[in-house]
């Protein structure tokens, strides 16, 4: 069903509002995805350009991606390039046909990145060489119905946050010195307004509180860009991906360093019958308070198939994978999150980003919580990581 003439004026509208208007970001898309950028510093200070903030600051990305107000021929197309250095390798747009020539590119400055916890540089590639991925407990620990992670004993792991909050929108999972792989719906709602307030917690334990204490995270980054996947649907959250840009790499250390991410995969019962751990700082029960200290959990993976028994049919997809969710699962919080299964090597892999599931997060009558199949999207991470 098309949209009524009345709708489609009002798209149009917004659509003229946000690409044309001054923001604090730029918004384009892919062959394979929709980019948000902030526009900042090299201290991660918005540019002091992109202030006063206007209307379009405060507008839901939603309104961007599939199925939103903005038609996709609203949003320009820019082929990303690769353009890399000795450290950071990373995608920079390339100008698009002339008449996107509204488009800006923010100023870049290229400095050493210092820790203020680490008092480490960004240069010290050589011990960053030496950290290997998948660090990790030596075994996953029998969240909901979970127990307390060990303080660091998943290094990958991380929260995203608004400062001194206390609590974890979502979480996601180091996959190089500057990107985060995350969960799509985690964003959707956001305006680039509250994007560009939103931390990145690494190497963090306890989320601290609202008043007065202070998380314990060994380094704290800002988002400069989310990519997510252009075929994410909000309403059958298909392709429910996003990898998060830092605006500074961070050095690794036994608390910080990433995840090994599942090889390209197509055979949807890979994995299947393994146990998976999935941690987060989200509710310990439905409609429950969320952790202050991270959980984790044990689960084991399920196939497709009995996934579908479980679940509407119709709402599983290739690309997702399911694990069971009882007597234990993630819940609201966990969302974007990692689920790993550990290697012969000894190595965590993560196979799974946290999605959905059952509203009461433990339901006996639909036992079955749905993961994005990383093994499914591989080839899409590598194109939007270029690491």
């Amino acid at each position: 069903m098309g949209m009524t003439k009345s709708n489609e004026f009002a798209a149009v509208w917004l659509a003229a509002i946000i690409l044309l208007g001054d923001a604090n970001a730029r918004i384009y898309q892919t062959k394979d995805a929709i980019v948000f950028e902030v526009s900042r510093m090299w201290d991660g200070a918005p540019l002091a350009k992109s202030f006063p903030l206007s209307l379009s600051d405060f507008v839901p990305i939603e309104s961007f991606l599939n199925g939103g107000d903005i038609p996709n021929w609203h949003i320009p197309y820019i082929e990303p390039v690769p353009q890399f250095n000795s450290y950071n390798n990373d995608l920079h747009p390339r100008q698009g046909p002339t008449f996107y020539s509204w488009l800006h590119h923010p100023l870049v400055y290229v400095v050493p990145a210092i820790d203020s916890r680490t008092g480490q540089t960004a240069g010290q590639e050589s011990k960053q060489n030496r950290i290997r991925c998948g660090a990790g407990p030596d075994d996953g620990n029998r969240i909901v119905n979970g127990e307390e992670a060990i303080p660091n004993s998943w290094p990958f792991v991380v929260g995203f946050m608004e400062p001194g909050s206390g609590f974890v929108n979502c979480g996601g999972s180091l996959i190089s010195e500057n990107k985060i792989l995350s969960a799509a719906h985690c964003f959707e709602r956001k305006s680039m307004y509250q994007l560009s307030r939103m931390v990145v917690k690494l190497g963090m334990h306890d989320v601290g509180d609202d008043k007065g204490k202070p998380d314990d995270a060994q380094m704290t980054r800002r988002i400069s860009r989310m990519t997510i996947h252009k075929a994410y649907n909000a309403k059958t959250i298909y392709f429910d991906i996003a990898i998060v840009t830092m605006d500074l790499p961070v050095a690794y250390s036994k608390a910080i360093s990433p995840v090994c991410l599942a090889p390209l995969n197509h055979n949807v019962n890979t994995y299947a019958g393994e146990k998976a751990t999935v941690m987060g700082w989200g509710r310990l029960k439905a409609g429950g308070e969320s952790s202050q200290q991270l959980m984790q959990t044990t689960v084991p993976i399920i196939t497709n198939a009995e996934c579908k028994e479980i679940l509407p049919a119709d709402r599983i997809a290739n690309h997702m994978i399911c694990a069971s969710s009882f007597p234990t699962s993630s819940c609201r919080g966990d969302s974007g999150g990692p689920l790993v299964v550990k290697s012969k090597g000894g190595s965590w892999i993560q196979v799974g980003i946290v999605s959905w599931g059952a509203s009461d997060c433990t339901d006996e009558l639909q036992p079955a919580a749905v993961y994005t199949r990383v093994a499914w999207l591989r080839s899409w991470i590598n194109g939007n990581m270029r690491n």
